[in-house]
């Protein structure tokens, strides 16, 4: 952008100059834009479009900001609705668990039924293993299971 300054400075200088400056310069300034072989139309048209685009940028970057401002936002709203929808899923299971047709007792009530009828079958167990185990010494029919345990050792 320095060069394109200079060159500008230089045609301002030109379309200035007062009739009483010497032909030399005159013949200097022309001689400048004959080398460089631009057209000080053309650097005025770069300039301005450049003035363009710098102003162009500066908006977009604000847009940009907005943008960002606005995302975050929406993320800190997400986030407290996210919030809402845990605590509203947990009143709901909160009050469902009384009323809830398909779930009549809770979980920790249905491991303690389980255990009971486990505890209670093993008694069941128990109970029939010791009538067996009394028929077979009233009536003296031997131990099919002590038969079998001597046949498997030998």
């Amino acid at each position: 952008m320095g060069l394109l300054n200079n060159m500008k400075k230089l045609v301002k200088k030109e379309a200035t100059a007062t009739p009483q400056q010497s032909i030399s310069e005159e013949k200097q300034v022309q001689a400048i834009h004959v080398t460089n072989g631009i057209d000080p139309k053309v650097i005025d048209a770069m300039n301005e479009r450049m003035t363009k685009i710098e102003n162009n940028l500066g908006k977009m970057t604000a847009e940009l900001e907005g943008q960002k401002k606005s995302l975050s936002d929406m993320k800190n709203e997400l986030e407290g609705i996210k919030e809402n929808v845990k605590m509203v899923v947990s009143l709901y299971e909160l009050v469902s668990r009384d009323f809830n047709p398909f779930m009549d007792k809770t979980p920790e009530e249905i491991r303690g039924i389980t255990e009971e009828l486990s505890d209670q079958i093993n008694n069941l167990k128990r109970l029939v293993e010791s009538a067996i185990k009394d028929l077979r010494e009233l009536y003296g029919v031997p131990d099919i299971d002590q038969v079998i345990q001597m046949e498997e050792k030998k």
